[in-house]
């Protein structure tokens, strides 16, 4: 039985490993980002509430 050429190829392997890393990456980058930036409205919407009561 012959192995398929690319399961002999490890540059291949290689490339597909550096893609879904990037991906991971790139994913938890948005994540935290987008989470960040919710917490980071929060807090704004509360500051303007509070300047808001002031006057």
């Amino acid at each position: 039985m012959r192995r398929p050429r690319f399961l002999g190829e490890a540059s291949g392997l290689a490339t597909v490993e550096y893609i879904v890393g990037a991906a991971v990456i790139l994913g938890t980058l948005v994540v935290g980002i987008t989470s960040w930036n919710n917490g980071l409205v929060s807090r704004l919407e509360a500051l303007v509430t509070q300047m808001q009561a002031v006057h």
